[in-house]
């Protein structure tokens, strides 16, 4: 996380001083949720990622009573961004790909017992991606939730696209593993 204020420290700083919390939230994390909205809504439509990002933060700040202190809040603000990015681009009519609009919406006859155990299968990937070692940790986030290319991570990290690559591999494998002994049938 970039010098500042930890997870705590700014979900008080939201709730004390909206507009301190607010540019605080957005120092820290602006460029991963841009990114997330980019990716989703498309670079080229600059003006309608710049409001996603925007509507991001403001539904980070009036969420806050949802927010568990406990957990990061990095997934909490991306799930956000990459919902808020979805909702936009199916605003303006343009399709979303169909594991995104799959996710966005359940089939309306699944069973709510379905719904729950997928609900708490994602909330085990969430704690089973926070525990992996950090480079892997940022590795897995940056290209499995942030839609970075290999090269552009390894670029960011001072690694080669192989390393990275390898990284991804093993920590998919750690994944499957936890997930497989906390009861997760992949």
């Amino acid at each position: 996380m970039p010098p500042g204020y930890n997870d705590q420290q700014l979900a008080l700083l939201l709730k004390n001083d909206p507009a301190k919390g607010l540019e605080a939230a957005m120092d820290q994390y602006g460029l991963p949720v841009r990114t997330i909205c980019a990716a989703v809504l498309g670079a080229e439509h600059s003006q309608e990622v710049e409001e996603a990002v925007a509507d991001s933060f403001v539904a980070l700040w009036r969420g806050l009573d949802r927010y568990d202190p406990a957990q990061p809040l990095s997934p909490w603000l991306y799930g956000i961004a990459r919902r808020t990015a979805l909702n936009r681009r199916r605003a303006l009519g343009r399709a979303a790909p169909f594991l995104e609009l799959e996710e966005e919406l359940p089939d309306p006859g699944t069973d709510l017992a379905d719904q729950a155990a997928e609900r708490e299968n994602a909330r085990l990937l969430r704690q089973a991606v926070e525990e992996l070692p950090p480079p892997d940790r940022e590795i897995f986030i940056r290209r499995y939730y942030l839609y970075e290319k290999t090269s552009a991570i390894a670029a960011l990290l001072g690694l080669t696209p192989k390393a990275v690559e390898r990284k991804l591999a093993r920590g998919r494998e750690r994944l499957r593993r936890k997930l497989t002994e906390r009861g997760v049938s992949l």
